[in-house]
């Protein structure tokens, strides 16, 4: 199995994980954690950086310089839209979009629940 997938299922059944867990407590009237939330989106940027990281690998069109995994992890906000642009043209587009959705995924599903009731 490829590193890159994996980052991305991990990618993705974590922000699942994390937006059940804030619909919950929505739905229960209480405030989700502070603390975790925000160690939510620090785990979402690394495994955001390792899938980059893993992917460039396999691509020849890619400069990679010896501290790249470092650069990507400190400049990771302009350098994304930029990679996925480079890589994959107008789907890279399509792939950071998704990335945002996930991301706020727990808001889109709350904010859709307060639309519902």
């Amino acid at each position: 199995m490829r590193k890159q997938s994996l980052y991305l299922g991990a990618l993705v059944l974590l922000s699942i994980f994390a937006a059940t867990y804030e619909v919950i407590l929505f739905w229960h009237g209480a405030d989700a954690s502070e603390n975790l939330l925000s160690t939510w989106q620090f785990v979402f940027i690394v495994l955001l950086v390792l899938w980059v990281d893993a992917d460039s690998k396999n691509r020849s069109d890619i400069y990679r310089p010896f501290e790249f995994g470092q650069l990507v992890f400190f400049y990771w906000l302009p350098y994304l839209p930029f990679y996925l642009w480079r890589t994959r043209r107008t789907f890279g587009i399509f792939m950071l979009l998704g990335f945002v959705f996930l991301f706020f995924l727990g808001y889109f599903a709350q904010w859709v629940i307060y639309l519902a009731r």
